[in-house]
């Protein structure tokens, strides 16, 4: 018995230890995956003294508004950072815009508002001025412009007490029919001839005449407040439209997680894959879009949103299985988790065409990751190729976008254009004369749609001629 009591002992012992090494080997691998997402995020230079209320990118260029230093500038990605404060009436910076198709000295305007009022640099705010004529020294916490078809441009100010605007580049203002709120206006979105005001307490406004008379509408999602629990009037940290395979609809970030709303609908839609339950999720803080994608955070992961079709099929007659009726619409928000900060709150957000900018307690991160360029249009390098390549697109097969890309080593005309298995034109993606340099484009399927789900890309460059073969996941 005691021999059998010792061999127990032993097997014991052995097991535990096995177990124990395969769970330390199982740390190791877990520790590393997260490590390895965690290490495409990079710590720019940004002072770690200063808060960061805002972020806003143009071109090469990052502006950092900041809660008591001021406005922050880098011109290489974060790398360096440069105060620019000369002539800011306040260092207390809420928001920041920028209006201009470049920042050389004249072409833009950037405004700040701060905690006193607007103040606004043409020479890349290397030097500022105030210029609250009307604002009476009110808080600016939000900034947006928009401009009539005669091109005439109208800026927006969401301060403690409503909207304020001005159509002479903010040298005088005037309130909007919005003037009677008590929170402050925290976003203001325009799209068209809509306008909405987002506030911290008092759910959003809308106007569709310029600002000269507004609706109320609270946050309350379709359905029973007791499926998606969400306080009348919660607090909205921030909006945005995402829009893609022609759908424009609005974005909310709340104390619930996400609700959206098709424009000018009278009710919210909670998204499932946040809003469940106030408790149990923190709130969305902030979004960033760039064409058919929108990013956003929670719990330091960051995450993708987009549209994705959906195609159903059923027997057109009970019997006959082979007649098949088809119909294809659109999924909800399709949700997509592409990396992790550790735990770190991400409160803000910004892109340009190589990173993803993150602000947290511990300053500036960037993010650099596969599939970036895909939602940035096409981008030129600065490297000249050494010759004329036609890449695979990727992903492939795709559902709904694909992103393809291609090098030129010389100025050329280029066409590069899909088609169908007939050899007919689906769609130009371009046509025009190209410097040097590597090029991202993305196609995307919507109506353009083919049973076969088999289409062809052929580029043209000079005298450059190559075809491939991509796939729509059906």
């Amino acid at each position: 018995m005691k021999i059998k009591i010792g061999k127990t002992l032993i097997q014991i012992f052995i097991n535990g230890t096995i177990n124990f090494l395969l769970i330390i080997l199982l740390s190791i691998i877990l520790c590393g995956q997260s490590y390895a997402q965690w290490a495409h995020w990079e710590n720019t230079n940004f002072p770690d003294t200063a808060k960061v209320n805002t972020i806003v990118t143009k071109d090469s260029s990052i502006f950092v508004g900041t809660n008591g230093d001021g406005i922050f500038v880098s011109t290489n990605n974060g790398e360096d950072w440069k105060s620019i404060n000369v002539g800011l009436q306040s260092m207390f910076i809420h928001s920041i815009l920028i209006i201009g198709k470049s920042l050389r000295a004249g072409q833009a305007r950037i405004f700040a508002g701060t905690e006193t009022g607007v103040s606004v640099s043409t020479d890349n705010g290397e030097s500022w001025r105030s210029i609250n004529s009307g604002l009476s020294g009110l808080g600016v916490w939000s900034l947006a412009d928009s401009a009539d078809p005669a091109g005439d441009t109208t800026i927006f100010a969401g301060a403690w007490s409503g909207v304020y605007s001005s159509t002479d580049w903010g040298e005088t203002w005037e309130v909007t029919g919005l003037s009677s709120t008590t929170a402050p206006v925290k976003s203001i979105l325009i799209y068209g001839n809509i306008i909405e005001a987002a506030t911290f307490s008092e759910g959003i406004f809308f106007s569709h005449d310029n600002g000269l008379t507004w609706k109320h509408r609270d946050v309350a999602p379709k359905g029973t407040l007791d499926y998606f629990p969400i306080p009348v009037s919660a607090p909205i940290y921030s909006i945005s439209l995402l829009s893609g395979l022609g759908q424009i609809v609005n974005m909310i970030g709340t104390i619930g997680g996400i609700y959206w709303e098709y424009l000018d609908d009278t009710n919210f839609v909670a998204d499932t894959s946040f809003a469940k339950f106030v408790k149990q999720e923190p709130p969305i803080l902030c979004f960033a879009s760039r064409n058919d994608t929108l990013f956003t955070a929670l719990d330091g992961y960051l995450y993708e949103l987009f549209w994705r079709y959906y195609i159903t099929r059923t027997p057109t007659y009970p019997g006959y299985p082979d007649l098949i009726d088809t119909t294809i619409g659109y999924t909800a928000i399709h949700l997509r988790n592409i990396s992790w900060l550790g735990s770190r709150t991400i409160y803000s957000l910004a892109l340009n065409n190589t990173y993803i900018f993150a602000v947290t307690e511990e300053g500036i991160w960037r993010f650099r990751f596969p599939g970036l360029e895909a939602i940035t249009g096409v981008e030129s390098s600065q490297k000249i190729p050494a010759g004329f390549v036609l890449e695979q697109n990727y992903p492939n097969p795709f559902n709904p976008a694909t992103t393809i890309r291609y090098n030129i080593p010389k100025a050329a005309d280029v066409t590069l254009k899909v088609y169908d298995i007939l050899g007919n034109v689906v769609q130009t993606l371009v046509n025009k004369e190209q410097q040097p340099g590597s090029y991202i484009v993305q196609f995307a399927a919507g109506s353009r749609r083919l049973s076969s789900g088999v289409y062809f890309y052929r580029l043209q460059a000079g005298s450059f001629l190559r075809t491939k073969k991509m796939i729509l996941l059906q």
